[in-house]
């Protein structure tokens, strides 16, 4: 039995290896492209962690740091040197107050704990909540185009 499990955990251990989700890697393991926009989207900020995630056939590196007051920045880059996204913590009175409405008038009992805003290439922002409602754990996604504003899905 113990000689079957051996088998087994040797067989699926190659298998994680090829997930490639979030491996963190050194700074001089990123390519050069990749790096400049990085820097060019969070200007005066410090890199502190870098690491990469196969996506769809794409590599994207993700750069993480940490702003002025302490908040959490990730920018995720194609090694062309493509923006793929830009996501930065941020506090409820930093949102859009028609955003916030929306999701105030759409889910009045949910309570907020984390807030994140993705700016994506396009330049449409995705404001992703994470809060209680109802006692439950749950997630929210809000799009703000600029122009409209659309809760996207709830997890």
């Amino acid at each position: 039995m113990f000689k079957q499990c051996l088998i087994i955990v040797s067989l699926l251990c190659p298998l994680n290896a090829l997930a490639f989700d979030n491996i963190e890697i050194q700074r001089g393991e990123v390519p050069t492209a990749a790096l400049k926009t990085a820097e060019h989207y969070a200007p005066g900020v410090v890199f502190t962690r870098y690491a990469y995630e196969d996506e769809n056939g794409q590599r994207i590196y993700e750069f993480e740091a940490h702003d002025m007051d302490g908040r959490h920045i990730e920018v995720d880059v194609l090694a062309d040197g493509t923006l793929q996204e830009i996501e930065m913590e941020k506090e409820w009175d930093e949102v859009p107050i028609y955003v916030a409405m929306e999701l105030t008038i759409e889910h009045p009992n949910f309570s907020p704990e984390f807030i994140e805003a993705s700016i994506r290439p396009n330049g449409e922002t995705v404001y992703e909540f994470e809060g209680i409602e109802a006692g439950l754990p749950t997630d929210y996604e809000v799009l703000d185009t600029g122009r409209s504003v659309k809760i996207l899905a709830k997890s």
